[in-house]
């Protein structure tokens, strides 16, 4: 064979055996990028299950998210918290017990089914009330201002009221100043933030001391536009630039506070009380910086001599004056600071005939409210004669504020008097004293 021949087979030889080496690279080549290829794939397709799954679970999480939005307005409710002992119902639906009761219920009832008609959804709410007062506080103020039918009657009112609709209560908070309100106060606080809970009606504000209780609401909108007040007679002078909606229903709260003066035992059925204009506030003490406040308050001046009052057992009972305003024991605190002491006589009698002479400060002059915390705080002091008192210019104390509930038992200076009776069945026909009595 011819050299070249040999030597070009030879060429082609090697040229076909580095041919099939650069294949077999490129198979190999091949199946390492394919085997790259099916774990991109396997981990592709497993993130994509991992999506479906989430979406999945996301939209089973909407969908009961939804159901409950869907319940929370349906389910929804409002709910009503009014102070009883401020907002009192009219004396016509006290006077008809349980009848008068279930009455007062149904017009609460319809006028807060008006109001909330702006509301979407409102159709659906539920209407919750919970009315929270003293009732024996209540009771024992009836009974002193002479209001017999409606002290009789009060028991089955609070009783109509509860029954007549199944979502309203009127609760006997127990006896102490601040119940209700420690009540109202844990109510709004534990159903503010409830979404089912779409708005909250108070009625608190014929008192300034609820007002720190909504100051953390008043600069949220969101809660601010859910919550209303219902108003009284008047509002409290802290209420007033408060960004909460005003809101007033007509024949069922009383407009005008209790008289602060017992009608009279023979006209207690036949007296009709007129609201009298509010006394000024007493003009301070010219050393003594006070408070400015509103005064809706009345009272007769001097508030000695009265009559004596006696209950069933012949027992004198003190007149009820109402309770004073915190405003006007502030100012009457500040005045007897520093060991100033006012004059008895003077204050409650306008009898003090001692001049300079007397040990006991005549200036500035009570008025209103202040006259009122004055005489209370004069009955502190118990009179000697105890019930047996006929003196009618006593101003001392002939039972205990807190009658058979004081929590001072026996350590009271009134010990011996907590069995009186404090209903007033008559006047004493056996008075005596025309001149001021310390007793």
């Amino acid at each position: 064979m011819d050299e070249n021949v040999s030597f070009s087979l030879t060429d082609r030889f090697e040229a076909f055996k580095r041919s099939d080496e650069e294949r077999q690279d490129f198979i190999k080549a091949l199946i390492e990028m394919n085997i790259k290829l099916e774990n991109d794939l396997k981990i592709a397709n497993s993130d994509h299950l991992d999506q479906l799954n989430s979406r999945r679970l996301w939209q089973e999480k909407a969908q009961s998210y939804e159901i409950k939005l869907n319940e929370t307005t349906t389910n929804g409710f409002l709910l009503c918290l009014i102070d009883g002992d401020g907002y009192l119902f009219e004396d016509n639906l006290i006077s008809q017990g349980a009848t008068g009761g279930g009455e007062a219920a149904n017009r609460l009832l319809n006028n807060i089914k008006c109001h909330i008609q702006k509301h979407d959804s409102a159709m659906h709410w539920k209407i919750i009330v919970r009315v929270y007062a003293n009732i024996e506080g209540l009771l024992k103020k009836f009974a002193y201002i002479g209001f017999t039918e409606e002290e009789k009657a009060l028991r089955q009112f609070v009783a109509g009221f509860t029954q007549s609709q199944p979502l309203f209560d009127f609760v006997d908070a127990g006896q102490g100043k601040e119940r209700a309100n420690h009540k109202i106060k844990e109510q709004l606080s534990l159903f503010v933030n409830n979404i089912q809970c779409k708005h909250i009606m108070l009625g608190v504000a014929h008192d300034n001391g609820y007002v720190p209780t909504l100051d953390p609401y008043k600069n949220n909108p969101p809660i601010a536009s859910r919550i209303s007040l219902l108003k009284p007679g008047h509002l409290g002078r802290e209420f007033y630039g408060l960004p909460f909606e005003v809101v007033q229903f007509d024949s069922i709260f009383r407009t005008v506070e209790l008289p602060n003066e017992r009608t009279p035992y023979k006209l207690q059925h036949k007296l009709v009380y007129p609201h009298k204009p509010p006394l000024q506030p007493a003009i301070p003490h010219p050393q003594k910086a006070l408070p400015a406040a509103d005064h809706h308050f009345t009272t007769r001046c001097p508030i000695y001599p009265g009559p004596v009052l006696l209950n069933k057992d012949g027992e004198r009972v003190d007149e009820y004056l109402g309770a004073p305003s915190e405003f006007a024991e502030t100012i009457l605190k500040t005045l007897t600071s520093n060991g100033n002491k006012l004059c008895n006589i003077h204050h409650l009698l306008q009898r003090c005939n001692a001049g300079p002479r007397c040990p006991y400060s005549n200036e500035p002059t009570l008025e209103g409210e202040e006259l009122i915390a004055f005489a209370l705080k004069a009955r502190l002091t118990p009179c000697h004669a105890s019930s047996k008192c006929r003196n009618r210019m006593c101003v001392l104390g002939h039972m205990c504020p807190h009658g058979a509930n004081c929590p001072r038992k026996k350590t009271c200076y009134f010990y011996k008097v907590h069995h009186v009776d404090p209903r007033v069945d008559h006047e004493a026909t056996d008075m005596e004293g025309d001149a001021p009595a310390y007793c």
